[in-house]
């Protein structure tokens, strides 16, 4: 039953999310964060313009949150908005970004290697831009933009790198937009840090107990 339970909450939040995020496309959505409390269920919407998201006298927070009480069955939902703090280091906000610019005519390698620049200016850690589909011809294949260190599996994928993903809707085709982001505030484990300012107190050997003296080599004391 345990189990039951825990696949059908996680897969109530990523309805959710899907929700959210159509609902919220145009205001730059970066991600949501969804916690159960005993009054309710707290929501977190992270935007890039929050007065898209709230509308006027909060009439959009209120629709949104009666549909997430009626259709998606969340008990007392709370919408909460705040701000992305850095656009730059948001995987989900770059690849929409990414996909607009496609959609109005840029070149996917001017796309990737400009939005690649701006990642590095903001000193990210690790980036990893996927753009794949009908992107130069009829076959579809996939290009990749790196810089940095990126992880791919084991906890450190899991835990520290966060990741993104929007489509771009072209003439030939859709275009997918694929972000993986090194996290700044992870420790990898492979991170090594060596304290070179504390001192390891040296003995006085005035104080040393007579049988620590030094001792000669035929084992006579000195």
């Amino acid at each position: 039953m345990k189990e039951k339970k825990f696949v059908s909450d996680n897969i109530k939040k990523l309805l959710v999310t899907e929700y959210l995020q159509s609902e919220n496309d145009s205001a730059g959505f970066g991600g949501m964060d969804m916690k159960r409390t005993p009054f309710g269920t707290n929501i977190t919407l992270y935007v890039n313009r929050p007065g898209l998201v709230i509308g006027r006298h909060g009439s959009k927070i209120k629709a949104m949150t009666s549909i997430l009480e009626t259709k998606y069955g969340l008990e007392s939902p709370q919408i909460e908005v705040k701000e992305v703090e850095n656009a730059d280091l948001n995987p989900q906000v770059i690849s929409k970004k990414i996909a607009l610019s496609l959609e109005k005519g840029w070149n996917y390698r001017k796309a990737g290697n400009t939005t690649l620049r701006r990642i590095i200016d903001q000193h990210a850690r690790g980036v990893l831009i996927r753009i794949g589909g009908k992107i130069s011809g009829e076959r579809a294949r996939t290009q990749k933009f790196m810089y940095g260190e990126i992880k791919y599996s084991g906890e450190p994928a899991r835990a520290g790198v966060i990741t993104g993903y929007s489509v771009a809707m072209l003439k030939t085709g859709a275009i997918g937009i694929y972000v993986r982001l090194l996290r700044q505030d992870y420790h990898l484990p492979d991170e090594i840090s060596i304290n070179t300012e504390r001192k390891i107190p040296v003995p006085d050997k005035k104080s040393m107990p007579e049988e620590s003296k030094e001792v000669e080599e035929d084992g006579t004391k000195s």
